[in-house]
Parts: structure tokens; sequence; C-alpha cells
């Protein structure tokens, strides 16, 4: 591996720079993201001014209506619009089903659906997760029966992000249930607003509502909106759950974590010096920034796989996974533990706006209580620890 710059991404990144500078709104920037959603208006408007650049789809090829970046060019892309607290896109829309379609979807599946993702007016969810059926994804137990031209489907999916905002849900249903249980798994899309399908909230410890339980009694799906054949969700699964290894870590988190950080160190005093004067102060943000220019090192590395098609890239995306959200962890606590006292402020969140008497460290503090609550989960969404261990033992030691 060539540990060189790599000036030519080194440009890129200038120009992505120059970009936000000229088209990032003041108004939709400068946001403190906690692992959520824009608004729908925050996300079509900022969707809209990514199209108008030719930059609205950054993770697709170029003959599928994409940028064609390199796995390179888009860490960089999104590690700056996340420095700069841009507006998030639908990333199931983009990073997961769009993909999919491209690959496998029928002509006119494409012409419904890829239209809107671009212009970000129909917002997607995931329907993978089920009660007893998270890490062993294979045994879910939500089902679709064949009638005429509509599967009819029952059964629950929990976890699901942003239903309660989503126009259309991805959904894994089983279509056969005498065959090996990867086997009988079919992908299908389905409008949330067919009838039969009912959405309950579950509010998280960070007090935000982004997850749900979501039921499904009786619902007529049409079989057109079949994606693939009949016992190919397994399949196709596995193509959306591989894409992008190197992302596994977050790394554009990590880094806005280390220079709030730094920001605090330098703006908190304790006994009559900043913190960063302090001995185990800087100890520790040294440690901090060793782990993540070690991590960024394995980025590099799994992207270079990625380019290459080579199969190890998905054993080092496990190994990404777990020390990037590990990492996340640790910095997210030292954050709230860099507040001292402040830490234990109720500041209100970036969904709730500012309050009306600016509270003390509001302006660096807000947010950082929640995120640290946030990334509890860490460690689980995504594929827990377990199962990344499990991939890696494996695929690395054949155990």
């Amino acid at each position: 591996m060539d540990f060189q710059r790599d000036m030519g991404l080194e440009a890129f990144r200038e120009q992505v720079r120059a970009f936000l500078r000229e088209h990032l709104p003041a108004d939709l920037g400068g946001r403190i993201r906690i692992g959520t959603r824009s608004p729908r208006s925050e996300l079509i408007r900022w969707q809209n001014i990514l199209n108008e650049k030719g930059w609205g789809a950054p993770y697709w090829p170029k003959e599928h209506g994409g940028t064609g970046w390199s796995v390179m060019q888009r860490l960089v892309f999104d590690e700056e619009c996340t420095a700069l607290g841009a507006p998030s896109q639908d990333t199931g829309a983009q990073k997961l089903l769009g993909p999919v379609l491209n690959a496998f979807g029928s002509p006119e599946q494409k012409a419904e659906h890829l239209p809107h993702i671009f212009s970000g007016e129909r917002q997607w969810c995931q329907g993978f997760s089920e009660p007893g059926s998270g890490s062993d994804l294979a045994s879910l137990r939500t089902s679709a029966t064949r009638d005429g031209d509509h599967y009819v489907v029952n059964g629950q999916k929990i976890w699901t992000s942003y239903a309660h905002r989503a126009d259309w849900i991805f959904l894994l249903v089983r279509t056969d249930t005498e065959v090996k249980k990867q086997a009988g798994i079919s992908f299908l899309l389905v409008d949330m607003k067919t009838p039969g399908i009912t959405v309950r909230p579950i509010v998280t410890i960070d007090g935000c509502h982004h997850l749900n339980e979501t039921f499904f009694d009786n619902v007529r799906v049409p079989v057109k909106n079949l994606v693939g054949a009949e016992g190919e969700g397994w399949r196709i699964t596995k193509f959306l759950l591989n894409n992008e290894h190197a992302t596994a870590a977050d790394l554009p988190m990590l880094r806005r974590y280390l220079a709030q950080i730094h920001a605090l160190a330098t703006r908190r005093c304790e006994h009559g010096s900043v913190l960063l004067e302090r001995h185990e102060f800087a100890l520790q943000l040294a440690r901090f920034e060793a782990e993540l220019a070690a991590i960024a090192t394995l980025v590099q590395r799994v992207a270079a796989m990625e380019e290459d098609h080579s199969p190890a890239a998905h054993a080092m995306g496990s190994i990404l996974k777990i020390r990037g959200t590990e990492l996340l962890q640790k910095m997210s606590s030292f954050l709230v533990e860099t507040l001292g006292d402040y830490g234990a402020v109720a500041y209100p969140t970036p969904q709730d706006g500012d309050a009306a008497a600016p509270l003390p460290m509001q302006g660096v503090a807000r947010g950082i209580t929640n995120e640290m609550f946030f990334r509890r989960a860490s460690t689980i969404y995504g594929g827990t620890s377990e199962v990344q261990r499990t991939i890696i033992a494996k695929s690395m030691f054949q155990l």
C-alpha cells in the first residue's frame, strides 16, 4: 500500500470544500447531526442543490446516473459534509436501495423509483430486523403469501428507522417455508400508505424518535414490487450489506468528535488553565489521535481492497466496524467528561431548536450528551460486534 499523500485526492477535497463554501446555504449548514436524518424539507432542498452540481447520487456509478467516484472520494465527500454540518441525504435510498435497484430492479421499478430518489421526494425505510431475528437475519418470520397478482404480508419488523416519515419500505419477507431458511426469503418494495401497516414509535435513551415497530396485517403488495426473483432476497441482501466496507468505521464522525474535543480543550478552563495544558487530558487526546490515525490508515487499505474487488475486504470491514464503533463510544463519552459539570445539563437537542435564554457552554456542548447516549447502540446496529468477530474468525482464521 502506498502511504504517500494522494495529491489527486487532496485536489478533490479542495473541490468539495469550495463547492460547500459556495453552495451550502447558511441556514442548512453548521448543524450538529446526532445520527439522525435531516427534516424532509432540508433533505429535499439539499438534494436539489447536489443534483444541480451532478452530485445527487455520490455512491452510484456513472452508468446509473451517479458521480462514479472512487471509494476514497466518497469518503472525502462524506467527511467534508459532516464537518460543516450539511443536511443528510436519504442514506437508505442512496446507499442501500439505489444500488440494489440498479443491479436487480426491473426497468419498470427503476422508472418508478429512481427519479424520486434523485429528487429526495420519496423517502425510504428498511424492514429487515424482527424481534428475535436481528443478528440472525435469516430466521425472519414475516410472511408473504402469493394471492393472484399480490402478496399478502403478515408480521412485524422492529428498529425500523424513520418508518414514521418514510413513503416506502424495502422489506425482507419469507415466501417459502419448505426450503433452507436463506433460500425462502424475498425482497419487496411496499408503499407505507398501504392498508394494514401500523407504525409505533420507539423513543430511545437519547430522547429522540427515529426508531419504530412496524406491523403488517394482511397487507396486499403487488407482485410487480418483487425485486429480483422469488427466493432471491438473501442474495440481494448480501449484495446490499457488502457495499462500502470502508465506511463501517464512520471516519467522518470520528474526525468531527476529535475536532470537538480540541475545541472544548482550548475553551474550558479548570484551576486557571485550559484542559489541553493538563497532562492527563493531553495524554488521552494523543491516544485518540493515534487510534484515529490507525483507523484512517485501515480505511485506506480497505478502500483499496474494494477497488480491487478483493474478497478480504469483507473481513477487514468487520474489523473496521468493531474498532470504529468502539472508538465512537469512547470518544463520545470523553466529550461528556470534557464538559465536566456541564455534561449533566439537559441542553436543547438540535431538533428542539435553541433555548430562549442560552445556557452556559450551549454553543459547544449542545447535543454532546445526546450523542453519547445514541452511540451506546453503535456496537449493535449494522451488525453487532459479536457477529463481526464471528465473520472475522470464519473468513480469516477458518474457525
